[in-house]
């Protein structure tokens, strides 16, 4: 658990505006919550954040069943667990900085392609590779959301809100149980992500005030912004880490 009261107060705070971003857009916890949380401590990545991001999934997809389509998660779902497979292999295998560095570069490249012209068709082939790539980043760094929101680029609002978030219900209860079996999730883990629960509540009850004042073309600017510092920092950490 977090002893410092300023820093658990800036978890929760930043857990908070994630949540709320993540419930305006369909996905984004792991982008802007991520960055900070690792910087606070790096045992934040990648089962607690995959465990608030958990909650999160399943009260926007009870909000938001009626605009499911059960054919597509399915496909997406078949490459994400694919995904998931490897990356805890790579888990397994590789150090601790290398997932350091993948993550910050991931938050990096899923900035920069949302202000790409890049279009991607929304087809069951690139779900299906969505999916696995979601499932790649999402299980090793918690960073699962862009990949699989690239293919929903151009759909509904609504759509994109609701099959997401029951994708990302079930792709990371299937993280998880992975993580647990090869013993990367741990009672220290589950202690960081515990008080930040709360966080995640407020987070989702205040989307319904924040869509009167501000709409998805003005959160991303900033979104960007405090992701890519927070990259830099981590970056910059690591290299002095190393030094």
């Amino acid at each position: 658990m977090l002893s410092d009261p300023i820093l658990l107060i800036l978890a929760l705070f930043t857990v908070t505006l994630a949540a709320a971003l993540q419930k305006l857009l369909g996905f984004g916890l792991g982008i802007i919550a991520a960055p900070i949380l690792v910087l606070i401590e790096p045992a934040f990545i990648p089962a607690p954040i995959l465990l608030l991001g958990l909650l999160l999934s399943l009260l926007t997809a009870l909000q938001n069943h009626r605009n499911i389509a059960l054919g597509s998660i399915r496909v997406a779902l078949s490459g994400r667990f694919i995904g998931s497979l490897l990356a805890v292999l790579l888990l397994l295998l590789l150090p601790p900085v290398f997932f350091t560095l993948l993550f910050s570069l991931l938050i990096i490249v899923s900035v920069l392609l949302t202000y790409s012209r890049w279009q991607i068709r929304y087809s069951a082939r690139n779900l299906f590779i969505g999916g696995f790539f979601s499932g790649l980043a999402g299980t090793a760094t918690s960073i699962g959301g862009p990949p699989i929101a690239m293919v929903y680029q151009n759909s509904k609002l609504c759509t994109v809100r609701a099959e997401l978030s029951l994708f990302f219900l079930c792709s990371t209860i299937v993280s998880l149980i992975l993580l647990i079996i090869t013993g990367n999730f741990s009672y220290y883990q589950l202690q960081l992500a515990l008080p930040l629960m709360p966080a995640v509540l407020l987070g989702f009850v205040l989307t319904g005030w924040l869509e009167q004042y501000f709409k998805a073309h003005h959160l991303k600017p900033a979104t960007a912004l405090l992701s890519l510092t927070a990259c830099l920092l981590i970056l910059l950490q690591v290299a002095n880490d190393t030094v």
